[in-house]
């Protein structure tokens, strides 16, 4: 019992980074919401602008939301953003992790943002904040209680949410336009207002049967259900076509899944 009782009294820590490209991300925004999971409320928050970044024009121009530029001003202006070195954010972000007595980090699709540390911390020869403590990826906890239902895959199928090739789209604004059944949502894109809504969905996947702290299964994607044809030709060289619906799931027995129905 004593067990359970200090479980749910955990702080977490939920993050996001916005970086200027893939291959070499360097980063020019972080943010994150410090949870309660007892109390289930935001106690903390912060947002950061990395001042090497924004000051760097050739640099920065090449993020990917680089024209939120004037949006990162006004609330610079407010004193709703601090702007700080990269070093001087993670030294606080330590702090963070140990007076608030954090022990599990999560993102969205975290192999990226661990990534992202992993390389300004190296490139500017820093601490990484997340070398002792776990990170969990809150879209394995969506996969296990939402990606696969049928009541999401409808809510897709009716809106036309799906990725390039045509899968189920999972990704933060999807997710979070479904819990709340507003279609008009549009994630910021910004790393403290995506933390928010991150941490939203990852407390409605543990209201849905998830524990906070299990890594759940990431699947590469969801994919829709597609109605096929094949065509068999028999010994006596008579044509007979298939109709068959795939829909590929990996589970243990890692197979693809299919009911054919004759015709002719």
């Amino acid at each position: 019992m004593a067990e359970r009782e200090e479980r749910k009294k955990m702080n977490i820590m939920v993050f996001d980074t916005e970086t200027t490209n893939l291959e070499k991300p360097f980063c020019y925004n972080i943010g994150y919401v410090i949870y309660n999971t007892d109390d289930r409320q935001v106690i903390a928050k912060k947002d950061f602008v990395v001042e090497q970044v924004w000051h760097n024009p050739m640099l920065f121009t090449t993020a990917y939301y680089a024209d939120k530029r004037e949006l990162y001003v006004e609330r610079m202006r407010a004193r709703k953003v601090k702007m700080d070195k990269f070093g001087y954010i993670t030294q606080q972000m330590c702090r963070d992790i140990k007076d608030f007595e954090i022990e599990h980090a999560f993102a969205y699709n975290s192999s990226f943002d661990e990534r992202v540390f992993a390389f300004n911390c190296d490139w500017f020869k820093t601490i990484n904040p997340f070398d002792n403590i776990a990170i969990h990826d809150i879209r394995g906890h969506v996969h296990k209680v939402i990606g696969w239902t049928d009541e999401f895959q409808a809510f897709c199928d009716e809106h036309q949410y799906y990725t390039e090739s045509g899968n189920y789209s999972t990704t933060a604004e999807t997710l979070y336009r479904y819990l709340t059944e507003n279609t008009e949502f549009v994630e910021e894109h910004t790393a403290l207002a995506d933390s928010e809504i991150e941490c939203e969905i990852l407390a409605h996947c543990v209201d849905m049967g998830c524990e906070w702290v299990t890594d759940y299964k990431v699947y590469r994607s969801i994919t829709k259900n597609q109605v096929k044809q094949f065509e068999v030709i028999d010994a006596e060289g008579e044509k007979h076509i298939f109709e068959y619906t795939s829909k590929r799931k990996f589970n243990n027995d890692n197979g693809l899944r299919f009911t054919i129905k004759q015709r002719g």
